[in-house]
């Protein structure tokens, strides 16, 4: 079993300014940018300054809107032959359309994430469109990640109140996992185990929970690049995916007004592990109240009846996928503490 690690990894403030130091080092002179939506015209000086100052040669350049795996193909086939580095600068879709380039042309990509609204940025998977619905594809994890925090730090709150709903729900996504060793003997890769607990629990444990706070979002950034790694130690989804997971792509699904993967994520986490008994349980619970999750999600509430008919249909999103769901008698469980638990029902209206 082959495992790739990100070799490159710098989250700092300003480091935008030395991405061009970053791959000169690694020896990738000619490279090919593409840009998020609107980032261009927000970070082209600072991304020319820094490539001017070593030397480094942009061959090909784009802004992505699209991550249809037919573009995605078309874009792949029309680089210039001699490219040494993908470079993918912007949120989850172009990072994950860039993944998927290097994926088909075995190039290396340096990811640039501008906001951590999820663990995707750094993981070994990307969420594409093939014949117009969206699938998970295997993709090529990140030669390197750079993120430059005082960028993170600008970004809307709600990008990273998603990114810790979407890291507080490795708690629940192990105990699944754990549950489908002993329910049907579905193998668990202890050390995958080990580094996604972990890169939880060094977010839950830091003294700082203030999402402006340059120190606490180095630490939320690097725990999310963690849980990227233990997907591809894994080679699943599986320790940083569970039945919250299913809930939310259930939502996305059949909500009239979807919002962000990882604040139906956290919605989803704080509902599942009490329907888990999970010993995480109020832990999940004040890590979100901390860090104000609670807070935004209370004035930017799901939808109740989108919810719902999200649980129940969860069990279906992906096949041969046994969480604490599979049980039919827990969907009734879980429904009624959605619609009875009060402190639930900030979080859903």
């Amino acid at each position: 079993m082959n495992i790739s690690i990100p070799t490159l990894l710098r989250i700092k403030p300003n480091a935008i300014y030395k991405l061009g130091k970053y791959l000169r080092k690694e020896s990738f002179i000619r490279v090919a940018v593409f840009y998020g939506t609107g980032l261009k015209e927000m970070l082209k000086e600072q991304i020319t300054i820094s490539f001017d100052s070593s030397e480094i040669q942009t061959v090909h350049e784009d802004t992505i809107n699209s991550n249809a795996v037919e573009d995605i193909f078309k874009t792949a086939f029309s680089l210039p032959g001699k490219v040494d580095a993908i470079v993918a600068i912007g949120g989850g879709k172009v990072i994950d359309y860039c993944k998927y380039i290097a994926f088909i042309l075995k190039l290396p990509i340096i990811s640039v994430p501008t906001s951590i609204s999820n663990d995707g940025f750094a993981s070994p998977g990307a969420s594409l469109l093939v014949n117009g619905k969206r699938k998970s594809q295997k993709a090529q994890i990140p030669y390197g990640v750079v993120i430059d925090t005082e960028i993170i730090r600008k970004s809307p709150d709600y990008y990273t109140y998603s990114g810790i709903g979407d890291l507080i729900s490795k708690y629940t996504a192990i105990f699944d996992w754990k549950l489908a060793y002993r329910a049907v003997q579905e193998p668990v890769n202890d050390f995958a185990v080990l580094i996604s607990t972990n890169a939880v629990d060094v977010m839950v444990n830091y003294k700082s929970k203030d999402i402006k706070d340059l120190s606490f979002l180095r630490h939320i950034c690097g725990c999310l690049v963690t849980s990227g790694v233990a997907m591809e130690v894994s080679g699943s989804s599986r320790p940083a995916s569970g039945s919250e997971h299913l809930i939310s792509h259930a939502y996305d699904m059949k909500a009239k007004k979807p919002s962000l993967h990882g604040l139906q994520v956290g919605v989803a986490t704080y509902a599942v592990s009490w329907l888990q008994n999970n010993p995480e349980h109020e832990t999940i619970r004040s890590v979100l109240e901390q860090t104000g999750f609670v807070d935004y999600v209370s004035k930017n509430p799901l939808d109740k009846t989108d919810f719902i008919e999200a649980v129940k249909y969860a069990p279906n999103v992906k096949e041969n996928y046994y969480t604490i769901l599979t049980d039919k008698n827990n969907l009734d469980k879980l429904i009624d503490f959605v619609n009875n638990d009060s402190y639930f029902n900030r979080l859903v209206k």
